[in-house]
């Protein structure tokens, strides 16, 4: 389930209102960096939406105020989050064909996304409005341009990047419900026997035979992943076939 908010006098701290100040503490001033960075931290520990402003500031030692002077509000702070986070994932190079170049960052993004839960929801949602995605947007859509898509190149790019983001956002979110798999199992399993109802005796039987440990879990979701991954860019390479055709 979600962790709930880290009280405001917890292991984090006292609270920005109980400190001396920092230059009474002789404590460096805090920088813009220093905040994102920490704010990184809780969101690796916490989620996304696991911490609050003035949790972070007992974090870094500092009054919620000095966030917001230097950063912002949390909606900025987060920005300043997500853009760390993309600049981790790493871009092909601008050479590799579209299919190559789509598996790769979008493999390597699932794991960098899931250490950051919740970042990958803000990126659907909001799409790439932070700085960091600009290489990763140019060199994708440089792909699909070269390989023939033209004005379809920012939908299949759109489409491809969504599909991978949304799947990772769906299950940052399942984390929260860590016994739905087994509650849906126990649903289905009333159907295994029923002649009535072939599609459910069949998802019944498949999803029996799955089993729930961590490990297996976690190995289902990737392959799910990948498959899902596999198929959304066999779909665009019947698109640009239809593309090419017509000219």
């Amino acid at each position: 389930m979600r962790p709930e908010p880290l009280g405001y006098d917890s292991a984090m701290g006292t609270g920005p209102a109980r400190q001396p100040s920092r230059q009474a503490s002789r404590l460096p001033p805090i920088t813009p960096a220093q905040i994102i960075d920490r704010a990184v931290e809780l969101t690796r520990d916490h989620g996304v939406d696991g911490w609050t402003i003035r949790q972070l500031a007992a974090a870094l030692q500092a009054w919620p105020r000095v966030i917001g002077y230097h950063v912002g509000d949390r909606d900025a702070v987060v920005h300043g989050v997500v853009e760390h986070v993309v600049a981790q994932i790493p871009v092909p190079s601008a050479d590799t064909p579209w299919p190559e170049w789509f598996r790769r960052i979008l493999h390597d993004a699932r794991p960098i996304l899931r250490r950051h839960r919740g970042t990958a929801r803000q990126i659907v949602v909001l799409g790439p409005v932070v700085t960091s995605f600009a290489p990763a947007l140019d060199a994708g859509i440089g792909s699909l341009l070269r390989a023939g898509f033209g004005d379809h190149a920012l939908d299949i790019y759109r489409y491809l990047a969504n599909i991978a983001f949304m799947l990772v956002a769906a299950e940052d979110e399942r984390d929260d419900f860590p016994h739905a798999r087994a509650t849906n199992n126990q649903f289905l399993a009333s159907y295994r026997d029923d002649d009535a109802h072939p599609g459910l005796a069949a998802a019944a039987r498949i999803a029996g035979e799955r089993p729930l440990n961590r490990e297996s879990i976690e190995r289902q979701e990737r392959d799910f992943f990948d498959q899902s991954i596999e198929r959304s860019i066999a779909g665009a390479e019947v698109l640009l076939r239809e593309i090419l055709d017509r000219r």
